[in-house]
């Protein structure tokens, strides 16, 4: 019998990391969640109103995973509290045990097919960034998180807590990993190393550049 176990154990092993994608099934869509200001929110999780997740319904989706792994036409779910993407796999919902790189989601919107993709910065980090334009060199990205933020109905001091999306935009450049929030700098301070190909329309020291400005710059790249 205890042969018989032992044989059961290493095959049922080989077969779940020899896949190297499968984890048992998530009890819950979230496991720890903060509000807006960075704490730990210890109350009921059950009790915040709203979802999690980016959008409710799954998602087509290409998968890249930091080992160079790629994977195409599955259906995830995205966790915006704790950055986990979750797959779906004959009606049995999955984590990935393997980190993931990049995901470019497929979903349709008033009739027409849109996409959105969302990146990881490192293995070992949840955070999700959303790729809002791409050049040869640039990337402009979104950091987008939900946290449990209090909410206020009419003739009461509070109504509780709702999961709020937060927003940070940051310039990423390609050829040194840096990462520069947007908030507060002028284009010269964000294309220190590419000044000179910044369009003179722009190219003001004191300018404080919005996100199509920015975008702009980097198609034109």
């Amino acid at each position: 019998m205890k042969c018989i176990l032992s044989l059961f154990f290493i095959l049922f092993n080989t077969f779940l990391f020899g896949q190297n994608m499968y984890l048992a099934k998530p009890v819950t869509h979230f496991v720890e969640v903060y509000d807006e200001k960075g704490n730990l929110f210890g109350g009921n999780v059950g009790s915040i109103k709203g979802s999690p997740l980016w959008k409710d319904e799954w998602c087509n989706a290409n998968v890249e995973m930091f080992n160079g792994k790629t994977f195409s036409n599955m259906k995830l779910i995205v966790n915006l509290v704790n950055g986990n993407i979750h797959f779906l796999e004959k009606d049995a919902e999955f984590q990935f045990i393997e980190p993931v790189k990049k995901i470019t989601l497929l979903y349709s919107t008033e009739g027409r097919i849109d996409s959105t993709i969302f990146i990881k910065m490192a293995a070992n980090n949840n955070l999700l960034y959303e790729v809002k334009a791409r050049g040869s060199k640039y990337l402009l990205l979104d950091l987008v998180q939900k946290k449990a933020a209090d909410t206020y109905d009419y003739g009461k001091s509070s109504g509780g807590k709702e999961f709020r999306v937060f927003n940070e935009s940051f310039l990423y450049n390609l050829t040194t990993s840096e990462l520069i929030t947007v908030k507060g700098k002028t284009l010269t301070e964000l294309f220190k190393d590419d000044t000179e190909k910044i369009p003179s329309a722009f190219n003001k020291a004191k300018k404080k550049p919005n996100l199509k400005e920015i975008a702009a710059i980097i198609a034109a790249w």
